[in-house]
C-alpha cells in the first residue's frame, strides 16, 4: 500500500475517470457502502482506495481533490488515522481472525468523527472463512462505514462477496505508465513492446524474466516463425527441441501462444505496410520486410486466423505439441501457396 502523499498524483495519473466518478459520488453523498477494486499490480486501486479515505476525511478540500498536506490526510498516507483501517495478507491470505477484528471494529463508531473506511488489500486471498465472516458486514452494513477491497483476481473471491460489493473494474494504463512500470520491473528495452502486449501487470512480467524465460520464448517463436516464412520445414522440428520444452505448464503454453500471434500481428501490419505500428520484435523488422514480401494479405490474415483457432484447441485441453505441430502443418500449407 501507498505510504506517501504521491498517491494523489498516481491516483490522478492511473485512473482519472474513476477519481472524477467519485469526485462526483462523494459530493452528491451517494457513496455506497462496499467498493471491488479489480485490477493488477501497478493499476492505481490502492492509491485510488487512498484518495478516497482522504476525500472523506480531508479538511482542506480544494476543487473536491484532497489536498495531501493537512493533518487528515498526513495521518491517512502513513496509516496512523484512527477512523481509516487497513487489512492486508498476513504470510499468503488474509485471515479470519483478521476479519474478526476488522468486524470488532465495524461495530465502533468513529474514533474521532461518524465516519470509517476499512480498505481489504489482497481481499482474493482471504481464506473462505475469513470472507464468509466478512459476509455479515456487506450484507447488513451499518452507520457511515465505506469497505474497498482490492483484488488483482475478481474470479478467487467468493460470489457472495462480489454481489454485495459494487465492482469498479480498473482502466488500463496508458502504454507511456506501462512501460515506464514495466522497465522498473526488470524488462530490457528489446521485450518492452511484446510484454506490454502480453500483459499490464509488472508483477505478472517479473515472473516471465526469471531464468530468462521470456527472452528464450521470444527467440525461440521468432526462430520458428522465420522459419515458416522462408518457408522451411525445419519450423516443425523446431516446435518439439525449442518451444514445447519452454511451454511447461498451462499458464506458459497460453504466453507462448500468446506471443505467436504477436508475431503473426508484426507480419500481418509489415506486409500491408501500416505506418507507426509498435512491433512486438523491433530488432527483426528489417528480416521482417524481406520475408513478408513475398506473401500476400489474404495469406498472412489466414496464418493469423490459424493462430486464433490454436488458443481455442489448447483450452479444449488439446495438449500443447499437438497444437503448435498442426500449426505449423497448416500454416506452411497457406504460405506454400
Amino acid at each position: 500500500m501507498p505510504t506517501n502523499n504521491d498517491v494523489l498524483t498516481i491516483a490522478e495519473q492511473r485512473q482519472p475517470v474513476l477519481v472524477q466518478h467519485f469526485k462526483n459520488v462523494i459530493k452528491k453523498n451517494e457513496l455506497a457502502h462496499a467498493y471491488l477494486f479489480a485490477g493488477p499490480n501497478g493499476s492505481g486501486k490502492e492509491e485510488l482506495a487512498m484518495w478516497i479515505a482522504m476525500r472523506l476525511f480531508c479538511i482542506n478540500l480544494q476543487d473536491g481533490q484532497p489536498c495531501g498536506k493537512c493533518e487528515e490526510c498526513q495521518r491517512i498516507s502513513q496509516r496512523e488515522h484512527p477512523d481509516v483501517l487497513i487489512v492486508e495478507p498476513e504470510g499468503n491470505s488474509i485471515k479470519v481472525d483478521q476479519v474478526r477484528l476488522l468486524k470488532s471494529e465495524f461495530s465502533k463508531s468513529g474514533m474521532e468523527g461518524n465516519k470509517k473506511v476499512f480498505i481489504i488489500a489482497g481481499a482474493e486471498t482471504m481464506t473462505a472463512s475469513a470472507a464468509n465472516s466478512l459476509l455479515k458486514f456487506l450484507e447488513e452494513p451499518s452507520g457511515n462505514i465505506t469497505a474497498l477491497l482490492l483484488t488483482t483476481n475478481p474470479n478467487l473471491l467468493l460470489p457472495t462477496v462480489i454481489s454485495r460489493t459494487q465492482e469498479m473494474e480498473m482502466q488500463p494504463l496508458a502504454v507511456n505508465e506501462l512501460q515506464s512500470q514495466l522497465e522498473s520491473a526488470g524488462v530490457g528495452k528489446h521485450l518492452l513492446a511484446l510484454t506490454s502486449r502480453l500483459t499490464n501487470s509488472p508483477d505478472q512480467a517479473a515472473e516471465w524474466l526469471v531464468d530468462d524465460w521470456l527472452g528464450q520464448t521470444a527467440a525461440a517463436v521468432w526462430q520458428w516463425e522465420s522459419q515458416l516464412l522462408k518457408p522451411d520445414m525445419s519450423a516443425f522440428v523446431t516446435v518439439g527441441t525449442t518451444l514445447v520444452p519452454l511451454a511447461k505448464d498451462r499458464p506458459h503454453q497460453r504466453i507462448v501462444l500468446d506471443v505467436i500471434l504477436a508475431g503473426f500481428r508484426d507480419m500481418l501490419l509489415e506486409n500491408i505496410d501500416q505506418e507507426k505500428f509498435v512491433m512486438s520484435f523491433p530488432s527483426h523488422r528489417k528480416d521482417l520486410q524481406e520475408l513478408t514480401t513475398r506473401y500476400s494479405k489474404k495469406q498472412l490474415v489466414d496464418v493469423t486466423d490459424l493462430g486464433l483457432q490454436s488458443k481455442q484447441l489448447l483450452e479444449r485441453n488439446v495438449s500443447f505439441q499437438n497444437v503448435a505441430e498442426s500449426l505449423t502443418l497448416k500454416a506452411f500449407n497457406v504460405l506454400s501457396k
